[in-house]
């Protein structure tokens, strides 16, 4: 009963390699095969990074307009006090309403801000694992390759 094992075993791993062993022409269309997949990739991995950088640069336009926001409603706020101290209280009033406004552009400007950071933890994600996939499909072409 051993004896079966054991020869059935070694016959089944004898045809196995031969089974995925390749002919140098199939191993050579794997190859260019793999090379459109890698240029694929590569297009792939460009694109995100341009589409990361889009979102980097609205992210910085959004921290801009939230401090230039900050600053006139902090502005506002000073013109408020000064008119209220000299006993203009339809200036002090205009000044409140100014800032009011302000203070939902700045809300509005950290939205924009969020969704920002989102579009760039996913072009994170999606960069990371065209990067891998690329690696992975780079060690594949290698390995036909080396059957050539």
């Amino acid at each position: 009963m051993r004896i079966k094992i054991i020869t059935l075993a070694g016959l089944l791993a004898f045809s196995a390699g031969t089974a995925v062993a390749q002919t140098p022409a199939q191993a050579a269309q794997d190859v260019q095969q793999y090379n459109q997949d890698i240029q694929q990739l590569n297009q792939d991995v460009r694109n995100n990074v341009g589409d990361m950088r889009k979102d980097q640069w609205d992210a910085a336009h959004d921290r801009r307009d939230i401090d230039r926001d900050d600053t006139l409603r902090n502005a506002d706020k000073l013109r408020e006090e000064r008119d209220l101290a000299a006993g203009n209280l339809k200036g002090a009033e205009y000044w409140n309403q100014q800032r009011k406004d302000e203070n939902a552009e700045i809300r509005h400007d950290k939205r924009d801000l969020a969704h920002s950071l989102h579009d760039i933890r996913n072009d994170n994600r999606r960069l990371a694992k065209d990067v891998k996939v690329r690696h992975h499909d780079i060690d594949k072409r290698n390995r036909a390759a080396r059957k050539v």
